[in-house]
């Protein structure tokens, strides 16, 4: 039996090197990773075929889907204070090129990792997937214009395009957004907690997103479809702070004090982000997009993905954040 070729983008990053230890594990495909030429190739896995491209530059394209059956497109720039014209590059023009070049290339399906984010603020939850997008800050919409891109090249074409989007994804390797989060925790940066945020945070462990994205390959009625990808839990800010604390040998202080006002952290987060910008030329230490998370309930219906028989590897969110801490303390990541 002839084996299925798949490709995976941003096969160095966090997402996508999870997808390549994944599928080199099926004996029924053949793997091929690819990601930029200077790409930090430490968690690559060197079973696996590596072309180095750069999704921004069609001409470096035709290599990386040649015969190619499955593509699993992991590749984004995920910066919240990342500029409108970067964003636009990478996320969107940057789909539109791989679309083309695997029409041409006659490539049979294509697995886009978007962004629950692109439904921006819920005004009611659980958001579902037919619900209308509202991105709230310049990440979100680059995700949504990338599926927008991703629809209209695949349209009237035999290439099948499945949508997921997952809540904020957790797991071995991550470093930003919920890594970034754990990381503070262990070194005593957020040393109170107050027991007023008490909004919904909702999570899924990389695991799932790969084991969810394979599934639906193998799904026909996915083909034309959007599906949310997270897990079981419906835990709070203030109870996961609690959680991950001794898991972090931190200790947090518990108070009742009100939060402070949502306009004064968004100031903070603008110096933040225009000091990194202009002096430091590093990563803000807070974003003005993580101040919205703080603030607002996030609650995503994984239904009609667990009625393709999609089972969860990770449904509750303690565990995996436990095996989570488990590798940061044996990698020296904390």
């Amino acid at each position: 039996m002839k084996k299925r070729l798949c490709l995976v983008t941003g096969a160095c990053g966090f997402v996508g090197s999870h997808f390549i230890d994944h599928l080199i594990q099926h004996p029924e495909y053949e793997v091929r990773g690819t990601d930029l030429v200077d790409a930090d190739q430490t968690f690559l896995n060197n079973s696996a075929e590596f072309i180095p491209g750069d999704l921004r530059n069609p001409r470096t394209l035709a290599p990386l889907v040649k015969g190619v059956d499955i593509i699993f497109h992991a590749a984004s720039l995920f910066r919240y204070s990342a500029s409108w014209d970067d964003l636009l590059a990478v996320n969107v023009e940057g789909t539109r090129n791989l679309c083309y070049a695997a029409r041409k290339a006659k490539v049979s399906k294509l697995v886009l990792i978007s962004s629950a984010g692109v439904y921006g603020i819920p005004h009611s939850i659980p958001v579902r997937e037919e619900d209308s997008p509202r991105p709230s800050n310049p990440y979100e919409r680059s995700k949504l214009e990338q599926e927008e891109a991703a629809l209209q090249a695949c349209e009237g074409e035999k290439l099948g395009l499945t949508i997921l989007r997952p809540a904020p994804i957790y797991g071995p390797r991550n470093r930003y957004g919920i890594g970034t989060i754990l990381r503070m925790v262990a070194l005593g940066q957020l040393p109170i907690i107050s027991e007023n945020i008490n909004t919904l945070v909702p999570l899924v462990h990389v695991a799932d997103v790969v084991g969810a994205a394979l599934h639906l390959t193998t799904y026909p009625a996915a083909t034309g479809q959007t599906f949310n990808v997270v897990d079981d839990s419906t835990y709070r800010k203030y109870e996961l702070f609690s959680y991950v604390a001794p898991l972090l040998n931190t200790k947090i202080y518990h108070t009742r004090l009100p939060l402070l006002p949502q306009w004064l952290l968004k100031a903070l987060a603008s110096w933040s982000e225009w000091k990194a910008r202009n002096i430091t030329h590093d990563l803000p230490k807070i974003e003005k997009a993580t101040i919205d998370l703080m603030y607002h309930n996030y609650w995503f219906s994984n239904a009609k993905l667990k009625a393709t028989g999609y089972q969860l590897i990770y449904p509750d969110s303690r565990f995996g954040l436990k095996d989570t801490i488990d590798w940061y303390k044996r990698h020296n990541w904390l």
